[in-house]
């Protein structure tokens, strides 16, 4: 399983303390974890299962029950995974094939990890059990997308959402990994607050380059000719993508800046957004955020990435110089 990294941030979750809560009663037979951040839902995972069986009773992390969770060769523990985004009915009655063994500590986990890539078939498959769920027996399914769970299978499992964590905490989390202060602010600002997809952009050193680049488009573009000087940045759908996060959130609070600094979302670049809000008008950003919309489109239908960057600049400018 995987390591926790976020481990104070976690047990200070609502979604752990739903959970920590059903302990004294007893573990319910299904909980379906709602979360688009996949590394942290394994993480959380991981954090779950350590509560479940730690000797000391607190997940703490060192004990030999713990440990076993840790280095993934706990006996009552078993995981489904994706295979090419996929999860199979093959898959599922594997897993299934083995809730009827006694579990050697008195309760049984199975985590499905991006449940919603079952297929139907896989989904009616573990439907069956979980409306006759053996009592030792809790089922966790994590979930990014609720849309692609049957609606049986959500009746039968108890909802919970993931935490969508504040911007301090996500930074402060960044921090503590020994990571520096400048991309701790940009991951930070840039995850949605998603752990795990701070740390992403943390650990990814074409990220900062992207934020220098949006920074750089948005303080210099003035000029057809100035719309070239990023060629060779943004290289990639991946890299647009990154790109297009950045400049929504940086131009949203832009947009903020005009009427209240203090409602500024991206706590951690408020130096920056301050200085750019002046160059633009409330028309001019309201405009670009919606050619950002259009180049996202434009992505979703394969067009060109240099051809949807230029024309994404090229409108910036316009916008920039149509609404002075």
């Amino acid at each position: 399983m995987s390591e926790i990294t976020f481990e104070k941030v976690l047990r200070a979750s609502r979604a752990y303390g739903l959970i920590r809560n059903d302990f004294s009663s007893g573990l319910g037979h299904a909980y379906m974890i709602v979360s688009p951040d996949d590394e942290i839902v394994d993480e959380f995972f991981t954090l779950v299962a350590a509560s479940v069986y730690c000797q000391n009773g607190n997940a703490c992390l060192q004990c030999s029950e713990c440990r076993k969770v840790l280095h993934n060769n706990h006996p009552d523990i078993y995981h489904v995974f994706p295979t090419k985004d996929k999860i199979k009915v093959d898959d599922i009655e594997q897993m299934l094939d083995t809730v009827s063994v006694k579990p050697l500590s008195g309760h049984k986990i199975y985590f499905i990890h991006r449940a919603d890539q079952m297929n139907a078939q896989a989904q009616n498959k573990l439907l069956k059990t979980l409306e006759e769920p053996p009592k030792d027996v809790t089922i966790f399914l994590g979930v990014a997308n609720e849309a692609s769970v049957l609606d049986t299978i959500k009746s039968r499992a108890r909802t919970i959402a993931m935490d969508v964590f504040d911007e301090d905490v996500v930074y402060n989390a960044l921090i503590s990994l020994g990571i520096d202060e400048s991309t701790c602010a940009v991951a930070a600002a840039c995850s949605e607050g998603q752990l795990g997809k701070a740390r992403k952009i943390a650990l990814s050193p074409k990220y900062a380059d992207l934020y220098k680049c949006a920074i750089y488009v948005l303080t210099n573009l003035a000029r057809s000719s100035d719309v070239v000087r990023v060629d060779g940045i943004v290289t990639s759908e991946s890299d647009l993508n990154g790109l297009l996060d950045i400049l929504s959130i940086i131009l949203r609070d832009m947009l903020v800046c005009k009427q209240n600094q203090n409602l500024m979302l991206s706590k951690h670049l408020s130096s920056d957004i301050i200085n750019l809000s002046g160059r633009y008008s409330e028309r001019a950003l309201a405009e670009i955020l919606f050619k950002i919309n259009v180049a996202r489109r434009k992505l979703s239908l394969n067009v060109n990435v240099t051809a949807t960057v230029d024309d994404l600049l090229f409108s910036m400018l316009e916008a920039k110089h149509k609404w002075q």
